[in-house]
């Protein structure tokens, strides 16, 4: 059975592509049979005549991960815009069956699976108000929570951990990217742990040379082997 993990952000461009990708660089270091997996996808490329996730492009490219696009993102929207949005505009309703189908697919070849979101939790995926939630819900992934550091990060993060409980969801970490040690920045994690009630919190320093809308990747691989215990993230997956 494959083991598995949802990241989720409290806002779009917090970092969840960054760690994403990281993760997939440790586990893929240590020959686990890994898996990208971004259910939509806002936001793409066009490479060699096909529109691909701009998101996927740049954890692949990252991690040296290889798998069909159609596997890894089964909706992939040009229009870098709200999901719901971009259905509309392009007239590609989200089917949450072929969603399902794509995962089981790699659930039976992969033996660990990071899933990416689409922004922030509360974000519809069609017109009818199905949401993220709903679909992360579904899917039956524990979550692991990316944040910033800076201003504001203690009320997005916090509310997103409510709304997340309220949701039936999981999380198992937060993850608080960009954080440079600063005193506001301490204080953050502090009382984020305190409030949340989250017990697991990985401070990520800031990436230089890492442009994820140009594919540029930076010293993202050093990073996360310097910051992170792939075991302890191992260990916040479960069995899907």
């Amino acid at each position: 059975m494959s083991k598995g993990i949802y990241i989720i952000g409290t806002d779009t461009g917090v970092g969840k592509t960054v760690v994403s990708a990281g993760l997939m660089c440790l586990l893929l270091a240590q020959r686990y049979k890994s898996a990208y997996f971004k259910p939509v996808a806002s936001g793409a490329v066009v490479m060699n005549g096909i529109a691909e996730a701009t998101d996927a492009v740049f954890v692949q490219k990252a991690s040296g991960f290889v798998e069909k696009s159609e596997w890894i993102t089964p909706f992939v929207f040009k229009n870098p815009v709200s999901p719901h949005l971009a259905a509309r505009l392009e007239q590609v309703p989200v089917d949450i069956d072929i969603i399902k189908s794509r995962l089981q697919y790699l659930k039976e070849s992969y033996e660990w699976i990071i899933a990416e979101g689409a922004g922030g939790l509360a974000v519809p995926l069609n017109d009818e108000g199905y949401m993220q939630y709903d679909l992360i819900r579904e899917l039956g992934f524990p979550c692991l929570l990316v944040a910033r550091a800076g201003l504001g990060t203690i009320n997005h993060t916090v509310l997103t951990v409510q709304a997340a409980r309220a949701a039936g969801l999981k999380i198992k970490g937060i993850m608080i990217n960009g954080y440079t040690g600063s005193l506001p920045e301490r204080d953050n994690v502090e009382t984020i742990i305190r409030l949340a009630g989250i017990p697991y919190i990985t401070n990520l320093p800031v990436i230089a040379g890492m442009d994820t809308d140009r594919g540029q990747t930076g010293n993202l691989r050093e990073i996360f082997e310097k910051s992170i215990v792939i075991d302890d993230i191992m260990d916040l997956m479960e069995t899907m």
